[in-house]
């Protein structure tokens, strides 16, 4: 079983335990309980657990129950993020330089930008550049830095500099909440500094999240609501949720 598999696994026990502890883990996985410390010491860098002694519990605060696994963002209303990735290519110009985000939503967006459409596209996401590595006439470049194989996309201080170079006409970012008082949040604190970098070299920021993260908030904010320029979600938002953030002037597109 390779690491990331098992990493998920140990996800779901605890999810499913609230607790585990790493002796079992050992047992359970047929590794030492020195892997399972590293992989515990890899899920709670990521904000996934919290380690205590002999194991790792769950966290229940509500800033952190964001953090699901990417298995579980890939299949998590898939036909809610379709129609995001779909309704955004309204925002796809011939000629022009965009930066895709990393995550589920933003991997079908990938999947439906139109072949033929000439783009310079820069991502750290791995999947996403491997899907759009077909395309002729997509120009792609790869920050690249330490790959984060739970999320499939490079992390670091590289990948953050590279960023801070670059310029592109729109960003299509991803978030796991979005509050009026809190902003966009995600619960990995290296990625968080990384879409810092890419709003700042971007000349227009459309975010891309679906309708269940309203008013949801992770552990860390990497931008103000007004930093955003457009939000594309989907029509099963709450009706209360889409009247309160447009009250404010945010311009939202339904899907």
């Amino acid at each position: 079983m390779v690491a990331e598999q098992r990493r998920q696994q140990i996800l779901q026990l605890i999810e499913e335990q609230g607790a585990i502890r790493i002796s079992n883990l050992g047992h359970n996985f047929n590794v030492t309980d020195m892997t399972i410390r590293r992989d515990i010491d890899y899920l709670s860098e990521l904000g996934l657990v919290r380690r205590v002694h002999g194991g790792a519990v769950s966290e229940n605060d509500q800033r952190i129950n964001l953090a699901t696994t990417f298995l579980k963002r890939n299949t998590e209303y898939k036909s809610e993020k379709e129609r995001i990735g779909v309704k955004a290519q309204e925002y796809v110009r011939d000629g022009t330089t965009i930066i895709i985000d990393g995550g589920s939503t933003n991997v079908l967006f990938a999947r439906n930008i139109d072949p033929r459409v000439h783009l310079k596209i820069i991502t750290h996401a791995l999947n996403i550049a491997w899907i759009l590595s077909e395309n002729e006439n997509h120009e792609i470049f790869v920050p690249g830095g330490l790959l984060n194989r739970l999320t499939m996309t490079f992390n670091g201080p590289e990948v953050e500099n590279i960023y801070r170079e670059l310029n592109a006409d729109v960003l299509f970012i991803a978030a796991s909440g979005i509050s009026l008082e809190n902003g966009l949040t995600d619960p990995t604190w290296l990625d968080t500094s990384i879409k810092k970098a890419m709003i700042r070299s971007s000349r227009k920021v459309i975010l891309l999240i679906d309708s269940h993260k309203f008013d949801l908030i992770s552990s860390r904010t990497f931008a103000s609501i007004d930093q955003v320029d457009l939000i594309i979600t989907d029509s099963s938002i709450d009706r209360e949720f889409h009247e309160r953030y447009c009250s404010t002037g945010i311009d939202i597109i339904l899907a």
